[in-house]
């Protein structure tokens, strides 16, 4: 099977197992889609959210998702780079 390929069928199964899903943490998310902050695991991890405006209960869209990189999401008018290790400590829900 082509690298091409394969990575479609990988991208069909990987959507299809987070659109089962209710929650799950931020590093999950893909591009355009738009979440709620449920909870942050960590307590620093939860401080660092806090100081960018990623409190429970906010709504943020996934701008881009950088391979083996950050994520960029959208709060408001602002846009922040989210490391990997932060984003696995943020558990969100999708919005519909």
């Amino acid at each position: 099977m082509s690298d091409t390929r394969k990575n479609l069928t990988d991208d069909v199964a990987d959507s299809e197992a987070l659109s089962a899903c209710e929650t799950c943490t931020l590093d999950c998310i893909r591009k355009g889609e738009k979440i709620e902050i449920v909870s942050v695991n960590h307590p620093d991890a939860r401080m660092q959210a806090l100081r960018f405006g990623m409190a429970e209960g906010a709504n943020v869209e996934c701008v881009t998702k950088i391979p083996a990189g950050p994520l960029v999401i959208r709060s408001g008018r602002q846009e922040i780079a989210v490391g990997r290790s932060l984003a696995k400590r943020i558990n969100v829900r999708r919005l519909a």
